[in-house]
């Protein structure tokens, strides 16, 4: 039976690729033995501390990190962290100082308590030896971002969920706009040389051709 939710677990997905399982929802740690950088920041702080223990990395070695969007259960575990520079996209911004709300506007996403970047479509953020291509997939959000690094692995959060290893969207009443991230897929769908993909919520896989494979027609 297919399970909406079934986040990567705690530990290696690839070579310097590690999962942080936090409840529902996986980050992902990077390293190439000089620098350390995080993409998302989990749920819950204790939550991601107690399962941080379990990868050979200190969260304090970290210094970057890259938020897909800033739902809680993506910006929980920031504090986790001390020594990471937040960055995120610079549409996403509305979606944390009150100008636009969440869930047919019920709700809003909490303010980010630090300094943070703001990123633009195609922008790179060079880390040591790493280098992070941001990419606008919005749709889950307005500024809902993936990140390509070192132009092979990439991290999509909730731009899209995985089944039987095949890109969807995510859940549709949980997305602010299905028809924008539908676009975004088939924008992410155009990359070439990715080996491994990394979702936020349904795992991870290494089989790039398979998962995209129905997204290379439709929308330029």
């Amino acid at each position: 039976m297919f399970k909406i939710m079934d986040p990567a677990p705690t530990g290696p997905v690839a070579e310097h690729v590690y999962a942080v399982k936090d409840g529902m929802v996986s980050m992902f740690i990077l390293t190439n033995g000089e620098s350390v950088i995080a993409i998302d920041a989990g749920n819950g702080e204790a939550s991601v501390r107690a399962e941080l223990q379990k990868l050979p990395i200190s969260p304090e070695s970290v210094t970057h990190l890259f938020l897909t969007h800033s739902d809680g259960d993506h910006v929980g575990g920031l504090a986790c962290f001390p020594n990471a520079h937040v960055y995120l996209s610079r549409d996403e911004e509305q979606m944390i100082d009150g100008t636009t709300a969440r869930f047919f506007g019920r709700r809003r996403n909490r303010s980010i308590d630090r300094p943070y970047t703001l990123l633009d479509d195609g922008e790179v953020v060079t880390v040591g030896h790493i280098a992070v291509r941001a990419i606008a997939t919005p749709g889950h959000t307005p500024g809902a971002m993936s990140y390509l690094v070192d132009g092979h692995v990439l991290f999509t959060g909730d731009t899209l969920r995985l089944r039987d290893g095949r890109a969807q969207t995510f859940i549709r009443w949980i997305n602010m706009d299905t028809a924008a991230q539908k676009a975004s897929i088939h924008k992410l769908a155009r990359l070439q040389g990715v080996t491994l993909l990394c979702t936020a919520h349904t795992g991870c896989t290494a089989n790039w051709d398979h998962a995209l494979e129905r997204w290379r027609v439709g929308p330029a």
